[in-house]
Formats: structure tokens, sequence, C-alpha cells
């Protein structure tokens, strides 16, 4: 029985989703609804309007269904701090780690992924993004990775994924990505873990056309793209599609109204889907379109 469409008294169990998956279910074809830049609900006046991408704290993201976590540390003063670009999300590193941490020890049942992507601070703050984690999470609810990992090698475990690489030598939770340009699609980025497993991770962030054109139509026949290519994807292959993305730039940038059309788009484009979608960061994501896609999970189920 898939938890989030049959439930007792049929209401949905959005905190615990994916108890209903099989335990055989391939994790990279396990369609995720994600957070893009998870921890900007606490970025505050005046800038607000263009670095918040989220107004859900991540307990109640969590409690919404939301299992992948976009954190950006930044180095200040000795300690990580979230940030979004220039913007303080007054949240600390940490404490954002602790928040999960606590979700996952109370529904063991789950799992999540957690990217990290500096903010600032160079490569003593990638080495402390990597200290932190692994002083935090006991080695049992780190996930360690592999292109075929299962629903079961996850389960209670938190999946890290680094944009940045430590320093030469230093181990890492979970994996490194190499080769995930800015700004484009690519199907040629690879996640590497410590040990060598290794997998082709296709990623799309085409966060921004600056500006220049319509980069709302544009983004969504990127978003449509990738998710008709992963439907046959080769096995082990892993998928971050992101919905998010801005129009403009400075002070006229708008996240709201890109979220606003992209987000109603994809509701709409996901009735009668039931191909596996990969993870998919979103901008301000709605109820409706979380369990839209945590319910493709039970053609998966099948």
């Amino acid at each position: 029985m898939f938890l989030l469409a049959l439930s007792a008294g049929a209401q949905p169990v959005r905190d615990r989703w994916m108890a209903g998956l099989p335990d055989s279910l391939k994790a990279c074809r396990v369609s995720i609804p994600g957070t893009h830049d998870s921890g900007t609900y606490g970025v505050k006046f005046p800038m607000r309007h263009y670095a918040r991408t989220q107004t859900m704290d991540l307990s109640r993201q969590w409690d919404a269904g939301i299992r992948f976590f976009d954190l950006r540390p930044r180095l200040v003063n000795g300690t990580l701090r979230i940030y979004h670009g220039p913007a303080d999300c007054h949240l600390g590193f940490r404490e954002a780690l602790l928040i999960i941490k606590r979700k996952l020890e109370e529904h063991p049942s789950e799992f999540c992924v957690v990217m990290t992507n500096s903010a600032g601070g160079g490569l003593e703050g990638v080495d402390m993004t990597m200290d932190d984690i692994n002083s935090l999470f006991p080695i049992g609810m780190l996930a360690s990775f592999k292109a075929n990992m299962t629903v079961a090698d996850m389960r209670g475990r938190v999946l890290f994924i680094h944009r940045d690489h430590p320093t030469n030598g230093r181990d890492w939770p979970g994996t490194v990505v190499f080769g995930w340009p800015g700004n484009v699609l690519s199907h040629h980025a690879r996640m590497m873990s410590s040990q060598e497993m290794s997998a082709v991770l296709w990623a799309q962030d085409f966060f921004t056309d600056g500006g220049k054109g319509n980069y709302v139509d544009s983004k969504w026949d990127i978003v449509t793209g990738m998710i008709r290519e992963f439907a046959s994807a080769p096995e082990g292959v892993w998928c971050i599609n992101h919905a998010s993305g801005y129009t403009g730039s400075g002070i006229s940038t708008n996240i709201n109204r890109n979220a606003k059309t992209t987000n109603a788009r994809l509701l709409e484009y996901l009735t009668g889907h039931k191909s596996p979608i990969g993870i998919v960061p979103m901008d301000f994501p709605g109820q409706e379109l979380i369990d839209a896609i945590t319910f493709l999970n039970t053609f998966a189920a099948e």
C-alpha cells in the first residue's frame, strides 16, 4: 500500500510517505520532491524579494513530503551559516542538519538527499562542511553511495551530494559531483564516493537567462524534455531536474513569477504521468504539486 495515496481515514501520510515504497526499488528511480535553496525562509527584508525561495521551514518541508534539501553553507566567523548568494538566511548549517537528523530518527521508514553547495569560505568552508556532517551523523545514518543503491539501502539514512570537493586526501560523506556546469543542462556529470563508487548524473539547473528572452517558456521546455528523457534512462542514472529559476536580474529579480507559472504547468503535466522523474527541486512548491510528485511512486511500486 502506498501511504500517500491510501491511509487510515483516507488521509495522506506525508511525513512518512516512503514507507509504502518497495525495498527493492532503485533509489535513483524514486520520484522525489525537493526544495531549491531550502533554508531561505529566514531571509529578511530588504533581500527577501530576490533571495527567498521558500516560505516553509525545514521541519514543515519534511512534513509536507519534501525529501531533497539544498543547503548553501558559508563560513562566517568560524562557523557555517546558510546563505543564498549575499543573503543571510539566519540559519546555522549545524542547526539545519540537526532538524533533518531528528526527522530521520522519528521516521525510520524515510530517507532524504541533502545537496551542499558552498556559498563562501573557500576550501576551509568545504572541509568544515564535511566535518560538521561527520560529527553530527553516526555512520549508520550516512548512506554509502553506489549507482544502483536501493530504497532498503537508504531507509533511515541521508545521502549527501556535494557540489564542492574537499581538500585532496580527505574522505567525504556521500558523493561529490564532478562536471556539473552552472546554468545549463548536462547529461555528463558524475557522482563519486570516497570509495570511488560512481554514477552518471543528469543535472538540469538552467536558473536564468539574465532577462534576455522568454525564460519561463524556455525553462519549461527544458524541464519537460528532461522528464521525457529520464523515463527511459539507462540503469543507474540519477537525475536532478530543477523547476526553480528566476526572471530579470538584481532588484528586478522575480522568483515568485517563475515559480507560480512553472509549478502550475508541472502540476498539470503530471496528471496522468506514470514514469519516474527523479529529484525535482522547486521554489515555493504547493502541497498539491508535492503530492503529485510523490504519487508517481505508486506506479513504481506496482
